[in-house]
């Protein structure tokens, strides 16, 4: 508003005030050019022996103006005006037009001739007042359009003002929300460049911190989730080789030792895995695989008095995932039977169409149809529901499919994976 308005007086400035001038001055000579053809007309009716016999006879003046008539000698012989000629009428008296601006009048004075010799002179005064009246009130009729320009300059910055505020404003908000903790916060379009551009960044800013920010929690949370059972399996193990006086403490040291290294591994491949680190694509072959998560989770469901079998089927091909992958979404899959499932877990390799699949079921009571498994945070039977949603993101990931075959009776979950290139 301060620009609109320095630049609507500088504007008006610039044009009035030279504009001013030029009608005062347009006016003086509108009254001098009015005064001159007065005292013509008047010059060219004198005879010239006016100062004999014959005096002339001068029209009334108009108003308060003044019409008088002088001799040679600048004499006053008819009219009004002074006695003797002024500046003005000493011009016209040699053979010139007078004009002059004094004593509050404005005076023209023109030669009377006969034949060619000056004989007189005419002159005409009217007050100046009157040229600073039409002066005054055009000063006046600018000052009003000045104002009113000024004034449509200030509304006009306003209306703008407020225009760029109330983004600015909204944009400010946003950024607020999203220092404090707000990722899904969105700045909506303003139809200014500017400002959307600068919206579209703080947009993408806060959709690429709160993907980091909900990566970084999914970590935590799969960590947790993850290495929960091998942790209690290591203090189980543990607390066994303390508790038996005959137990071997080298042993079961080097055993948990073996233990601690690969809980390393599985969290530096949660921590790639829930980060999105794209997958290798590497070849493998899932027999391979299956058999160490059975070594892996024997053990524990034997604990728990129950088998774990695996079916094979022959010539199955070589899958394209990658390693870590697959060991995470077999042990969700294998822990959610151990603790939401009951009997035998049944692990099944076998070649659908154009994927390898895995099968694992259980012989528990099966799945509601209304509870979405896969979701996170949603467990039908009192679990955390990080695992299942975490497993489906692997897989997807990895180009595969994890999907929930059967519900009841039983339940059973299929991986589809895609076959490596050969």
């Amino acid at each position: 508003m301060r620009v609109a308005l320095t630049s609507a007086v500088l504007a008006v400035a610039l044009f009035a005030l030279p504009l001013a001038i030029a009608a005062q001055r347009i006016y003086l000579g509108d009254a001098q050019v009015a005064l001159e053809r007065t005292a013509l007309r008047t010059a060219v009716s004198i005879g010239p022996d006016f100062a004999g016999r014959d005096p002339a006879e001068l029209p009334g003046p108009r108003g308060a103006e003044q019409l008088g008539l002088y001799d040679q000698g600048g004499r006053r012989v008819g009219g009004s005006g002074p006695d003797r000629a002024d500046a003005a009428t000493t011009v016209a008296l040699g053979g010139g037009v007078g004009q002059n601006l004094a004593d509050g009048w404005v005076i023209v004075s023109v030669p009377v001739s006969s034949g060619e010799q000056v004989v007189g002179a005419v002159r005409t005064a009217a007050p100046v007042t009157e040229v600073w009246r039409r002066t005054a009130l055009t000063w006046a009729a600018m000052v009003l359009a000045a104002a009113l320009a000024i004034g449509i300059a200030i509304l006009a910055a306003r209306v703008l003002a407020r225009r760029v505020n109330r983004p600015l404003e909204q944009f400010a908000l946003t950024a607020h929300r999203l220092g404090d903790g707000d990722f899904d916060v969105r700045t909506t379009p303003t139809g200014m460049p500017e400002i959307d551009d600068a919206g579209t960044s703080l947009n993408a800013t806060a959709e690429r911190i709160g993907d980091l920010v909900r990566r970084e929690q999914q970590i935590a949370a799969n960590a947790s989730h993850q290495l929960r059972t091998p942790l209690s399996g290591l203090r189980a193990s543990l607390e066994s080789a303390l508790a038996d006086p005959a137990a071997d403490l080298a042993a079961a040291a080097r055993a948990a030792i073996s233990s601690a290294d690969r809980l390393e591994l599985t969290i530096a491949d949660l921590v790639a895995l829930t980060r999105g680190v794209p997958a290798s694509g590497e070849s493998l072959s899932v027999e391979m695989e299956l058999d160490q998560a059975l070594m892996r989770w024997s053990g524990p469901l034997a604990a728990a008095g129950r088998p774990l079998r695996l079916r094979l089927t022959e010539d199955v091909p070589q899958a394209a995932c990658s390693r870590a992958g697959l060991a995470q979404i077999l042990d969700v899959l294998v822990d959610n039977a151990l603790r939401h499932g009951a009997g035998a877990v049944t692990v099944t390799l076998r070649t659908a169409a154009t994927a390898v699949a895995i099968d694992v079921a259980d012989e528990g009571h099966g799945i509601s149809s209304d509870v979405d498994i896969f979701a996170r945070g949603m467990s039908g039977q009192g679990g955390s529901g990080i695992g299942l949603a975490f497993a489906r993101g692997v897989a997807e990931d990895n180009g595969g499919r994890l999907r929930l075959s059967q519900r009841e009776p039983t339940t059973r979950f299929t991986l589809l994976l895609p076959l490596a290139e050969r």
